[in-house]
């Protein structure tokens, strides 16, 4: 109820904010009187462009969140206290947040020996908690081609197949987060080809080309991205404690010593 509550704060949030100038920029659809419009749906996409899967997506949810805002209406929710408050609080958090993003904050750069220092700081961290594969994963729906799969990968046969046309994905695989079906098969064999492997929708191969153990050490290039962020993250809040400081500066501000 209270999720439903929240929602319902939100959709009616937005809705209020819409503008009441004239739109005949073309209706994309209508609930009991509420219209959707090109215009508006530009503005639901923050002005990105649209095409027919996106415009799709947002007629129906704009659809449900009209549906949903008019029964909170004719419940009162939209007049209860307490949602009031929530709603000041979420709009006053909302100014704060977009003040910080348009204040000129410094452009900040996080460099590549940064990111290097952090990961040797802090190796420890970025052990792996549970044995992991990196593989490359090939599935045919067609036993033909899953003979003539199995003769390229194990008997080292040239085929009149493109391999890399059965190729899915390559990824780590961490034990026990994936699906049981394949999970055994990829940990419990030490082989560098894993299958073939039948499932519902056809045959599955999975070439390792690394294994870890758990508690080894993850290379730089595998958590490079996250150290970056996590300093992005340590820079951005230095610069908005430094902009909320000089901000102070110019306010008068007291506080009771008694609670100091």
């Amino acid at each position: 109820m209270n999720i439903f509550v929240f929602n319902v704060f939100l959709i009616f949030f937005l809705f209020s904010c819409e503008t009441q100038k004239r739109d005949n920029s073309g209706i994309l659809a209508r609930v009991s009187g509420k219209t959707l419009t090109v215009k508006k749906a530009q503005r639901i996409n923050q002005g990105k462009p649209l095409n027919k899967e996106i415009i799709s997506k947002i007629i129906l949810d704009w659809i449900d969140n009209t549906v949903l805002l008019k029964k909170g209406i004719e419940m009162g929710i939209h007049k209860d206290s307490l949602l009031l408050k929530k709603r000041d609080v979420f709009f006053n958090n909302l100014v704060i947040s977009s003040f910080l993003e348009q204040s000129h904050l410094p452009k900040i750069e996080v460099l590549n020996n940064e990111v290097l220092d952090y990961y040797n700081e802090n190796k420890e961290s970025f052990s792996r908690e549970t044995d992991e594969v990196f593989l490359e994963h090939y599935f045919t729906e067609k036993s033909v081609f899953s003979k003539k799969l199995k003769s390229f990968f194990m008997l080292n046969k040239k085929t009149d197949i493109n391999i890399s046309d059965f190729l899915l994905e390559s990824k780590t695989v961490k034990k026990g987060r994936t699906s049981d079906q394949f999970n055994s098969y990829i940990f419990s064999s030490q082989n560098e080809i894993v299958g073939p492997i039948r499932s519902k929708k056809g045959y599955h191969f999975f070439k390792i080309l690394s294994r870890y153990k758990k508690g080894s050490s993850q290379g730089l290039e595998m958590v490079y991205d996250e150290i970056f962020q996590r300093l992005y993250k340590n820079k951005e809040k230095s610069f908005s404690l430094f902009l909320l400081d000089s901000i102070k500066n110019t306010e008068e501000i007291y506080i009771n010593q008694k609670y100091q």
